[in-house]
């Protein structure tokens, strides 16, 4: 009997506790059973591997060198050839070896340093409205095109993702259905255990544990949303990195706020102490920062920066929105410390999600918004009541084992890799004077092409090519980066991306000797003005007088658009002069003021009633005819109206006088008119002039600083200069 009970217990018992055991190991974190196993055999590859890197990095081996051989590095090491061969495995993965058959192992080219760096971005100037939709839109056509070489968009190629371990996840959750347990909203906030899971990776946060602060949301952007829409109002101006991303600019530009581009350092992100002056001298009513593995540029601000930053702005009272959906794709050995760690005020609504590391789809992001939490908890339950419960469930199941930190492991390895080849494939095919960013982690690298290559250009010789890429002039509302693009390198190197590359390389060189002939063969001959307004106010007839053509090779051509745009094409040398409307303090230009003109509001004859007794109120509720952000009545009607709180409603967009004024006969809604105009018009009996008030209009001529020396631009400055 009792051999009988011995075997039962050697059966059942035994395997029983042994199960248990290998289940609290997997419910480790993954810190823990690295330095479990990391004792034993098993994880000494590691140590191997790691030690070898710091040598590759310290220069002791430079690129193209070979690294000890097996024998060798096992006799050094004392450990077996098997764990000797998996270190070098792992240094392959992590992209500073290369195999060559029958040659042994050789260090590889390095990320860093492999081209100087971008240049920075030119000093902010002042808060503007942003308009860039119309021009993403017709981007992210291309984005999301499946059959072109994917450098535009960041994305993850499909072959790193986790697919089968999250479709498993997502059919075990997908029962809940079935019991029911599913079948309502969910908690307006998100799943508790999704938050739990969430909250365990989140440790470098100050107060530790944070799953009951945590709100779920519709990815990382619908979280940027929420924040913003807490703590600011339309016509409030957010501060932003220069270059930043293209989707914080779509959402400041649909929200109706402004933006201050602040130019951040391709290696070190911002400067604190410019920063400080920055908030000096600007109403700054929030920041919307990427300081970790920054989109587009990559840099990871160092930790005192972020502890300064935080500082300097939780004394002034303004909050910082935080993305930091990059900071688990990270080429260093540790992951860096987020704003948010350094946050005991609230001050920081920190923004993250899954969708860059591990699956786009699931949609799922998630938000911690310190003193704003139940502002933003309110703003998502009134916009959606709840995240949708499958997903979270699956997400939660997924991230309870240990295969999101193996998976994050070789995600990083391979990113670094193909950033590396990405890097050395832009030196192999792009001009010699390309500049491009160092990332040190992230899925982007920005670079910075001769300043004659015109990205949007580029961009649609590329789409013909079935290449996508991003133009570095959606990266800005200032222009300043029409010269740039972003690349991704989210998906691993092959002959197919090779190709594209070269590609690539082809076109910028075909637009740089377009470029330069064009600029030495067509324009030497012509002088371009651009023209802003009704060509008999700025003296267009005096203008063709006296520039010196019967003499000369020269011709006069005329560019009529708004102000605006006017300033963007002489930023880009397509004008050597222009009139512009408004202040313009841009230390690009040289502005020579010519006269001050006054406006007035005019309106239909049909709201004769409502607008000639009118106060600001009255003026904001009635409809208006929209002017598109370039045009200087749109910053005369937000100093008007929104700093006064008050939110016109556009009925309808239009940057052309004539249109403008067919529109307010049409009775289609209010506009601004210059006075003169207005009170002819007015005697006709065609519009209505809302008397109370005019307003002043400085007309400037503007020329570009850097093209003074330009026989064209001293031959217009000089007509100027005459006639006014």
């Amino acid at each position: 009997m009792m051999l009988c009970y011995f075997f039962l217990f050697l059966c059942i018992i035994i395997p029983q506790v042994v199960n248990r055991n290998r289940y609290r190991t997997e419910q480790k974190q993954p810190e823990q059973i690295l330095e479990d196993k990391g004792k034993g055999m098993e994880y000494q590859y590691l140590k191997i591997a790691n030690k070898l890197e710091q040598q590759i990095l310290a220069g002791e081996y430079l690129a193209g060198d070979k690294l000890p051989s097996l024998r060798k590095l096992r006799a050094a090491t004392g450990r077996s050839i098997s764990t000797v061969y998996q270190a070098y495995e792992e240094l392959e993965n992590r992209g500073l070896v290369e195999v060559r058959e029958k040659s042994g192992f050789f260090a590889r080219p390095l990320l860093n340093d492999i081209l100087s760096l971008p240049k920075k971005g030119v000093s902010p100037v002042k808060s503007h409205k942003v308009a860039i939709n119309v021009l993403s839109s017709m981007m992210q056509r291309s984005l999301n095109n499946p059959n072109r070489i994917p450098f535009g968009e960041a994305a993850l190629a499909n072959s790193l993702l986790p697919g089968k371990q999250m479709a498993a996840a997502v059919r075990s959750a997908a029962m809940g259905y079935q019991d029911g347990s599913h079948s309502g909203y969910g908690a307006p906030a998100g799943y508790k255990q999704l938050q739990k899971e969430i909250s365990k990776r989140s440790l470098d946060l100050p107060n530790g544990s944070c799953a009951s602060e945590i709100i779920i949301s519709q990815g990382c952007m619908s979280g940027i949303e929420l924040c913003l829409r807490s703590v600011a109002r339309p016509g409030d101006t957010i501060l932003l990195e220069s270059p930043t991303f293209l989707c914080y600019l779509q959402l400041i530009e649909d929200l109706n706020m402004q933006a201050l581009e602040i130019p951040a350092d391709p290696s070190t992100g911002l400067d604190v102490e410019r920063l400080e002056k920055t908030l000096d001298e600007h109403d700054i009513r929030a920041a919307l920062f990427n300081s970790t593995f920054q989109n587009p540029l990559g840099f990871d601000m160092a930790a005192e920066a972020k502890e300064e930053l935080v500082t300097l702005f939780t004394e002034r009272g303004i909050p910082i929105i935080e993305d930091n959906i990059y900071n688990n794709l990270y080429f260093g050995e540790l992951k860096p410390l987020s704003l948010k760690h350094f946050d005991n005020q609230g001050m920081v609504l920190y923004c993250n999600s899954f969708s860059k590391d591990l699956m786009p789809d699931l949609r799922i992001g998630w938000v911690l918004a310190g003193k704003y939490r139940e502002k933003v908890k309110r703003l998502k339950f009134n916009n959606s009541l709840a995240s949708p419960q499958l997903m979270q469930h699956a997400l939660a199941q997924y991230l309870e084992g240990s295969g999101y930190e193996r998976h994050l492991r070789k995600l990083r390895n391979s990113l670094r890799k193909q950033a590396a080849d990405m890097s050395h494939s832009i030196v192999r095919y792009f001009p010699a004077e390309t500049r491009i960013s160092s990332p040190k982690g992230g899925l982007t690298l920005w670079v910075e092409l001769p300043g004659n290559v015109d990205s949007l250009k580029l961009f649609r010789l590329a789409e013909k090519e079935n290449i996508s890429i991003l133009p570095g002039t959606l990266c800005s509302g200032t222009g300043q980066y029409d010269h740039c693009i972003r690349l991704c390198y989210g998906h691993p190197w092959n002959d197919r991306m090779e190709k594209g590359m070269a590609t690539l390389g082809r076109l910028i060189k075909s637009l740089e000797k377009t470029e330069v002939k064009n600029n030495s063969e067509v324009n030497t001959e012509e002088i371009v003005v651009g023209l802003n307004t009704d060509p008999e106010i700025l003296r267009i007839e005096d203008i063709i007088r006296n520039v010196p053509l019967q003499n000369s090779a020269s011709t006069l051509r005329f560019h009529q658009s708004i102000s605006g745009n006017i300033l963007k094409l002489l930023a880009s040398n397509e004008l050597h002069g222009g009139f512009v409307f408004g202040e313009c303090n841009d230390d690009r230009f040289v502005v020579r003021y010519l006269t001050t003109y006054y406006l007035k509001i005019v309106g239909p004859t049909q709201m004769a009633d409502k607008i000639k007794e009118a106060e600001y109120q009255d003026l904001a509720e009635l409809p208006w005819i929209g002017i598109p952000a370039e045009c200087p009545y749109c910053q005369l009607m937000e100093d008007l109206f929104f700093e006064r709180g008050f939110n016109p409603r556009q009925a309808i967009i239009a940057n052309d006088e004539a249109a403008i004024l067919t529109m307010i006969k049409a009775g289609v809604g209010l506009s601004f008119m210059l006075e003169d105009q207005a009170m002819i018009l007015a005697e006709k009996g065609s519009l209505v002039v809302w008397e109370q008030e005019r307003f002043t209009f400085p007309l400037s001529f503007v020329t570009l600083a850097s093209a003074q020396d330009d026989e064209r631009v001293q031959a217009i400055q000089k007509v100027i200069e005459k006639i006014w």
